[in-house]
């Protein structure tokens, strides 16, 4: 069982890598949204691997955040992530990411606890 109030958290170094530029997603040198998000979802399935059974898995399903602050290469993002809600299969979570000057992202993601063998055989019966 999840419970609610479990957290994970985890660090970056933003590199020319992770930046807006390197990910086609704008001009500038600073933490590209994209990857803040990436950022997110592989806490908050850091924050569920504990708790996942045999056979189980967590799929993204919703990310509601906004990206309020630039992060410039050489800064430091911290991402957190707290479990809110869990409804049968739904987990909600609050998340946030800071940097030394204060808040860079804040919002909810969501994800869903499925079977993964019947989650890739669903998706496998797409393929022509």
């Amino acid at each position: 069982m999840i419970p609610v109030g479990a957290k994970a958290e985890s660090r970056l170094t933003v590199a020319q890598d992770d930046t807006a530029q390197a990910w086609g997603s704008g001009s500038l040198p600073v933490l590209a949204t994209p990857r803040m998000i990436l950022m997110i979802e592989a806490t908050a399935v850091d924050c569920l691997a504990p708790f996942m059974e045999e056979g189980r898995t967590s799929v993204g399903t919703l990310v509601d955040v906004a990206h309020v602050s630039a992060s410039p290469v050489g800064s430091e993002v911290v991402c957190a992530v707290e479990v809110t809600e869990v409804d049968r299969a739904r987990v909600r979570f609050r998340v946030s990411v800071t940097d030394a000057a204060g808040e860079v992202g804040t919002g909810f993601h969501e994800r869903f606890v499925v079977s993964a063998e019947k989650f890739m055989a669903k998706a496998n019966a797409k393929s022509p």
